[in-house]
């Protein structure tokens, strides 16, 4: 039961930044007035920013996996304050651009939440297959 959340998707995160990146790089290849002139600062926050979330919440249920909501609940709010200061010193940098920044940065945000949950998720459904045995 210590090694079930040992499969969270370090891999997986590499794979779908690489995605992103390249539709990024499309988007502002075909229709650069809708992108962010440093979105490659952005994503390469965002990247960082799920790595260090998914290593934190490995390093911390690997020993209890009890406490996983906890630890996962407690880093997805500390994501959120992150990004709040992280978008706060760029919309206070940058006021001539703060809505293409604003619309890209919560569009970035979403998507490596919802990749962030997909993993979690695929996690927790093969644990949820297994059962505990108490049925």
């Amino acid at each position: 039961m210590n090694n079930q959340f040992s499969k969270i998707p370090h891999l997986g995160l590499y794979k779908f930044s690489f995605f992103v990146f390249l539709g990024t790089l499309i988007i502002k290849i075909v229709l650069p007035q809708y992108v962010y002139h440093q979105i490659w600062v952005v994503l390469l926050f965002f990247f960082l920013l799920t790595l260090a979330s998914l290593y934190i919440i490995e390093k911390l249920t690997k020993h209890n996996s009890d406490n996983f909501l906890a630890v996962y609940f407690s880093i997805m709010i500390g994501r959120l304050f992150i990004s709040i200061i992280f978008a706060a010193i760029f919309i206070l940098a940058d006021r001539t651009h703060v809505f293409n920044f604003s619309i890209n940065f919560l569009f970035l945000y979403l998507l490596f939440l919802g990749f962030e949950i997909y993993g979690i998720m695929t996690n927790l459904r093969h644990i949820n297959k297994k059962g505990t045995g108490d049925e």
